[in-house]
């Protein structure tokens, strides 16, 4: 018996979800290494966890790019399944510019950072009124 469109649309979605899977244990690495920097570890680590994240994130791009050129693109599944993946994408994407800016941008070291420990969002600077 051939394959219908349903065996189509479950093995892109199966595709998808093991990618997201994958990148879900990446971004808990990630955040284990960070937190173990912020304790005064090495920043190595960090970047060693940045790298693997930024190659699950490729992953999952390459699994949302092969379902969306499928023949079962436009089942309902599929389409649930790639909005799914590409909320994640988004997520990744923001956390791994966020862990480059520290690791990277910054003057300060990841010790020197207790944000992103405590995940409390940085205040935001003071407006000053100009006096008339």
């Amino acid at each position: 018996m051939a394959p219908g469109p349903e065996s189509g649309a479950e093995a892109a979605c199966t595709e998808i979800k093991t990618a997201l899977h994958a990148l879900a244990d990446s971004e808990h690495a990630e955040s284990l290494a960070l937190d173990l920097a912020a304790e005064g570890g090495s920043a190595a680590i960090v970047e060693a966890r940045l790298s693997a994240l930024l190659d699950r994130t490729q992953d999952l791009r390459a699994a949302l790019k092969r379902a969306r050129q499928s023949k079962a693109a436009r089942e309902p599944m599929v389409d649930q399944c790639t909005r799914m993946g590409f909320r994640a994408l988004v997520i990744s994407e923001k956390l791994s510019s966020d862990v480059e800016t520290v690791l990277f941008d910054n003057a300060a070291t990841i010790a020197q950072a207790p944000e992103i420990k405590t995940g409390r969002p940085a205040l935001a600077p003071k407006t000053v009124e100009p006096s008339n």
